[in-house]
């Protein structure tokens, strides 16, 4: 049987290393350790410094930040617009460096801390353009270094006037900030990997899921196909028993057995039609009251249902749906003793809709925690249950990117939650 490939809905987007709400945060805190910089240097240890070219890079680099924000996120998304934001910052390291000491300054290599983002963050020929752009940048320092206005100045502190003691204290210090920044990037880089391969690994399950429940759909379906003819045949001849039992009229076991025959093929049609109902059935928004309509007359009697004040749609395939609710009712009563109370609940949260169900039974065995939901698992005596109600309500769930959840209900009975994935409107 080959296996068709069904689109995964709901899956949740890869994620991206580099943002560009967290590029403009980075930027952002570039902007202030600037200006705490020149302000150590300047007050703190008297070195002068031309301020008002200082602060004119610093300002331009906040102002190029404030105009960021203003750029749509999936426009920032692309590599040649992050590649564009990054030259930027070089530009402006580079026209800040060549007036506070060229080549001479020791913070330049800070250049390293735009190579390594560039390296994680963009494809293979724009991070080399970006390198090559930080090297070219670098040199122009040493070639511009003569047209320095302080280059001959013996009063200014920067640049070849710089005391030796300083300067040896500037590469520490940016030789720390450099590395910070580089492991910085590196926890990012492998916390955005663990993320990937965590949602890589939920899309494997998901299109495991979905495959085996496009498979089964189209086994039911041929199922359904091939049974029909030889199911209507018994059906037919089991009703001829019946009336020949009822003829008769003392032959009981007769008649029982012709009864439970008809009973077997009404429930076989109905495994059949739930599995091909499955697949074919289209997802629209379903008003609750539907749903709970198709319940109550199910079972009119010890269900005990809580609705939210609100009304209340849900974006289901409707017959899915009702199937999926009917069975987890179903259980529960049959889990209940025959006096018992099953509750069915229907919270709204602010993205999803919870349907809990609840009964009165003997409660979850760890063993039925783990296996509950799994294909022909079963508690129920051997020609009662198929194991198929839960499974199915499981891969219902898995199709919509909602969950499904058994849990002990307090000192006795069970709770099922089936939570879908809703645009539920604000109170």
């Amino acid at each position: 049987m080959t296996l068709k490939k069904v689109p995964l809905t709901g899956t949740r987007e890869i994620p991206r290393f580099v943002t560009l709400p967290w590029l403009r945060q980075l930027r952002w805190s570039a902007v202030v350790a600037q200006a705490a910089t020149v302000a150590i240097v300047r007050w703190g240890l008297g070195v002068s410094l031309p301020l008002t070219p200082v602060f004119v890079c610093i300002g331009s680099a906040a102002l190029s930040n404030l105009i960021l924000t203003k750029v749509p996120v999936g426009r920032g998304e692309s590599p040649r617009f992050l590649a564009g934001v990054l030259t930027v910052d070089v530009l402006l390291l580079t026209a800040l460096l060549h007036i506070t000491g060229g080549p001479h300054n020791p913070f330049s290599a800070i250049y390293l801390v735009h190579v390594a983002l560039a390296a994680v963050a963009l494809p293979t020929r724009w991070a080399a353009m970006l390198a090559g752009l930080c090297c070219s940048c670098f040199a122009l320092l040493f070639l511009g270094r003569e047209s320095l206005p302080y280059a001959d100045d013996p009063i200014c502190g920067i640049g070849p006037n710089l005391p030796l003691t300083l300067h040896l204290r500037g590469m520490l210090a940016a030789f720390s900030l450099t590395a910070a920044g580089i492991v910085l990037f590196a926890a990012r880089l492998q916390g955005a990997l663990r993320a990937r391969d965590r949602a890589l690994a939920a899309a494997h399950e998901k299109a495991v899921a979905q495959e085996r429940f496009a498979s089964l759909a189209t086994l039911a379906a041929g199922a359904a196909h091939e049974l029909g003819t030889p199911l209507a045949t018994i059906s037919i001849a089991a009703g001829e028993l019946v009336r020949s039992a009822r003829r008769v009229g003392e032959n009981k076991e007769l008649l029982e057995d012709a009864d439970l025959i008809r009973e077997e093929v009404d429930r076989c049609r109905t495994i059949l039609d739930r599995l091909q109902d499955q697949s074919g059935d289209p997802v629209r928004p379903t008003p609750i009251n539907e749903l709970v309509s198709e319940l109550t007359a199910r079972f009119p009697k010890r269900l005990e249902i809580l609705l939210p004040e609100k009304p209340t749609e849900v974006n289901a395939p409707v017959h899915a749906l009702t199937q999926a609710l009917v069975s987890l009712v179903k259980n529960a009563f049959d889990a209940s003793p025959p006096d018992g109370i099953v509750r069915f609940e229907v919270v709204r949260e602010a993205r999803s809709l919870r349907f809990i169900v609840s009964d009165e039974g003997v409660g979850l065995t760890p063993e039925v925690q783990t296996h509950a939901g799994e294909p022909f698992f079963t508690t129920k005596p051997p020609g009662v249950g198929t194991g198929l109600g839960l499974y199915l309500v499981r891969l219902l769930a898995e199709r919509l990117g909602g969950t499904l959840k058994l849990v002990p209900a307090g000192s006795k009975g069970a709770r099922v939650t089936l939570e879908l994935p809703q645009r539920v409107d604000p109170e």
